[in-house]
C-alpha cells in the first residue's frame, strides 16, 4: 500500500500540464492582467470618493493666536469730551480659539449625482477591461500552448523523416556496393537525406523557442522543461473515423454573442457614459448651489460676555458669468463622448468581421480534418510500396524520394489540420465573447 501511495503520487506530480492550469498560472503572474486589476481598484476608489459628497463634512479647529499688544479702540463720543483720545481694549493679547463644524450640500443641480454616475461609468469601464485583459491573456496563452504541441509533432515528423530517408540511403547503398545501381542513385538518396537532417535541426529550434515563449507567459525560466496536455490527441484518434469538430455554431448566434459579450464594447459604452455624466456635471456648475452649515465654536476673550456657542447658517453659491467657461468644458466632454461612440461603431464593425472570419475559419479547419483522415496511412503504404519495387529494379529512386516527400507533406497536413482546428475554436469563442 506504501508503494502503491508513493507511485500514484508520483503519477499525480508528473501528471501533464492542462490548458486550464496553464490559464490560472498565467492569470496569477501576468503584469499587464495585474495592472489592469489594480486600474481597477483604483476606479473603485475615485467612485467610493465621489460619493462621498452626497455626505456631510465634520472639521475640528483649534489653534492660538498672539497679537503685539492688546488690540483696543478708540473712543470719540462728542458728549462725553473727557474720553476723546483714550482706548478700549476688545480682545486680549493672546487668545485660544476652537470650534466643530459641519457643512452639507443641499441643492447642487445635479452636480454630485451627475458626478457620481460618471464615477460609477469609469468602474465599470475599468471592470470590463480587466475582462478583456483576460480573454487577451487566454487566447495568447492558448495560442502558446497550441504552438509547443505544433512544433512537438513536427519535431517527430522530422525525425521519422530522417528516419525513413536513412533507411532509404541504407537500401541504396547496398543496392550501389553489389553494383546493381548508379551512383547517381546513391548522392541523391544521401542529399535527400542531408535535407531531412537540416529540416530536424530546424523542427527542433522551432520547438525550443516555442518551449521560451510559453514558458515566459508562465513566469517560469524560459529553458524549463515543458510537459503540456496534448489537446489533439482525440482529433488523432477520430481521423481514421472521418470525424469533424463538434464546436460549430450558428453564425448569427456568435455575431448576437460578441456584440453583447465583447468587453471592448462594453468599456467603450460605459466610457461614453462617463464623459457624459462629467458634461452633466460641469454644465449643473451654472445653477445656484447651496449647502448648510453649523457648529459649535469658542474664543477665549476677558471681554466677551460669552465666548462660546452655538450657530448655523445657509450659503448659496452662484456663477452668474465665467467667460464661457463651464459651457466650453461641458462641450468639451460631450464631443468626446461622442468621438467615443464613433470609435464604438467601428470597433463593432471589427469585432463582426472578426467572428465572421473566425467562423470561416473553423469550417475550413473542419473541412480539412475530413480529408486528411486517412492521407497519412495512404502515404505509408505508397512509401512502401515505392521501396519494395525500387529494390526489385521495378520503379526509380526518384519514385522512393517523392513518396516519402508526400508521407513528410501528408503528416504535416495531418498535424496542421489538427491544431488548426483546436486554435479555431479558441478564436471563434474569444471573437464571440466566450472566452
Amino acid at each position: 500500500m506504501i508503494f502503491l501511495n508513493v507511485a500514484l503520487g508520483a503519477a499525480q506530480t508528473h501528471a501533464a500540464e492542462t490548458m486550464q492550469q496553464a490559464w490560472d498560472i498565467a492569470l496569477q503572474r501576468d503584469h499587464y492582467f495585474a495592472a489592469s486589476q489594480q486600474k481597477e481598484l483604483a476606479a473603485n476608489h475615485q467612485l467610493a470618493s465621489v460619493q462621498a459628497n452626497h455626505l456631510p463634512k465634520v472639521s475640528l479647529d483649534a489653534g492660538y493666536m498672539r497679537t503685539e499688544s492688546e488690540p483696543s479702540a478708540k473712543v470719540n463720543i462728542p458728549a462725553l469730551p473727557f474720553l476723546k483720545g483714550a482706548s478700549l481694549p476688545f480682545a486680549q493679547d493672546g487668545t485660544y480659539f476652537g470650534g466643530v463644524a459641519l457643512s452639507a450640500p443641499v441643492y447642487t443641480g445635479g452636480k454630485i449625482s451627475a458626478g457620481v454616475a460618471a464615477a460609477q461609468a469609469q468602474a465599470d469601464a475599468a471592470q470590463a477591461r480587466t475582462g478583456q485583459s483576460k480573454s487577451e491573456l487566454k487566447l495568447a496563452v492558448a495560442q502558446s500552448y497550441i504552438a509547443v504541441l505544433r512544433a512537438s509533432h513536427a519535431q517527430e515528423v522530422a525525425k521519422s523523416h530522417i528516419t525513413a530517408v536513412g533507411k532509404h540511403v541504407s537500401d541504396v547503398l547496398a543496392l550501389f556496393d553489389q553494383g546493381y545501381v548508379a551512383r547517381h542513385d546513391l548522392l541523391a538518396s544521401q542529399v535527400a537525406l542531408a535535407n531531412a537532417e537540416q529540416l530536424g535541426l530546424q523542427a527542433g529550434n522551432a520547438l525550443a523557442m516555442a518551449r521560451a515563449a510559453y514558458n515566459r507567459w508562465l513566469g517560469r525560466p524560459q529553458d524549463g522543461i515543458v510537459d503540456i496536455l496534448d489537446i489533439g490527441a482525440g482529433s488523432q484518434a477520430s481521423l481514421s473515423n472521418d470525424q469533424t469538430s463538434d464546436v460549430t455554431g450558428d453564425l448569427t448566434y456568435l455575431l448576437s454573442s460578441a456584440n453583447a459579450r465583447r468587453k471592448e464594447l462594453q468599456e467603450l459604452d460605459q466610457q461614453s457614459l462617463a464623459y457624459k455624466k462629467q458634461a452633466s456635471s460641469v454644465a449643473a456648475g451654472h445653477l445656484p448651489q447651496i449647502g448648510v452649515s453649523a457648529g459649535w465654536s469658542k474664543l477665549e476673550n476677558r471681554y466677551l460676555v460669552e465666548d462660546k456657542g452655538w450657530w448655523v447658517g445657509v450659503v448659496m453659491k452662484w456663477e452668474l458669468f465665467d467667460g464661457g467657461l463651464i459651457r466650453h468644458q461641458a462641450a468639451q466632454l460631450s464631443a468626446t463622448a461622442q468621438a467615443i461612440q464613433e470609435i464604438q461603431e467601428d470597433t463593432r464593425e471589427r469585432i463582426a468581421l472578426q467572428v465572421r472570419q473566425s467562423w470561416l475559419s473553423q469550417q475550413e479547419a473542419n473541412a480539412r480534418m475530413a480529408l486528411v483522415g486517412k492521407a497519412s496511412e495512404q502515404a505509408d503504404e505508397t512509401l512502401l510500396l515505392a521501396r519494395e519495387r525500387y529494390r526489385s529494379g521495378l520503379a526509380p529512386n526518384s519514385d522512393v524520394l517523392d513518396a516519402e516527400t508526400r508521407r513528410l507533406q501528408a503528416y504535416s497536413n495531418r498535424d496542421n489540420a489538427i491544431y488548426d482546428r483546436e486554435l479555431a475554436r479558441l478564436q471563434l469563442q474569444y471573437a464571440s465573447g466566450q472566452l
